[in-house]
């Protein structure tokens, strides 16, 4: 679960203090997957950063599974990003030299916590893309990417999924696709899921759409 109170965010540049967000308050339980919609600079990406412990408010609470992240230390905050967290990134993010099973062997062990072989066998299957396990980056489409970089951000089996723009670089086929596959993980599995997108035609997989303007968030 993740939850907001009077979340604030606010920058210094030159003289200016720049107010990225403004008393951001909101709740999401196990099982929904939430749309946060609008413009370019209203705050969006700011506040997946703040939700995922990537960034600290300047004011307000922000809890992960129970756990509020400005009462806890630096190293706890990690061990929550690595363990109950997944960010899915517009960019896949993938690492060029190695194969599809090597990135989930790698972020399993970045995490602390690997994934048995099983696990990595029914990730893959569950994301139709087992068959091309053994094959690099560069051999991929833009869907399979994304569904590896998917993969990558589940392998550890996090109970919050934060996707910042993740079909930006997908034709309109392969973005319904993904965010169709992210809604029926959240579902199936119990997770919680924000999905920062641009993209409206998306929105009718979602639970709850929220639209952030100029710092502040409302409901849709």
């Amino acid at each position: 679960m993740i939850e907001l109170d009077g979340v604030t965010k606010t920058f210094r540049q030159g003289d200016e203090e720049i107010h990225a967000l403004r008393s951001c308050t909101l709740s999401i339980g196990p099982g929904r997957f939430v749309a946060i919609i609008g413009p370019s600079g209203s705050g969006k990406s700011t506040l997946l950063t703040i939700m995922g412990g990537l960034r600290t408010p300047t004011d307000g609470s922000v809890s992960l599974g129970g756990t509020r992240l400005e009462e806890a230390g630096e190293k706890e905050r990690a061990k929550i990003r690595f363990t109950q967290v997944g960010f899915i990134l517009q960019a896949s993010s993938l690492v060029p030299f190695l194969t599809v099973a090597d990135q989930l062997l790698l972020h399993g062990k970045v995490s602390g916590n690997p994934a048995s072989p099983q696990r990595r066998e029914e990730l893959l299957t569950k994301l139709g893309i087992a068959d091309i396990a053994a094959k690099y980056p560069a051999d991929l489409s833009g869907g399979q990417r994304q569904r590896v970089a998917i993969a990558t951000a589940l392998i550890h089996d996090p109970a919050i999924i934060l996707a910042d723009e993740p079909t930006a670089s997908l034709d309109s086929e392969r973005a319904f696709e993904i965010t169709e596959l992210l809604a029926n993980l959240t579902h199936e599995f119990g997770k919680t899921t924000v999905m920062v997108t641009h993209d409206e035609r998306l929105l009718g997989y979602c639970d709850e759409v929220y639209r952030m303007e100029d710092g502040t968030l409302h409901r849709a």
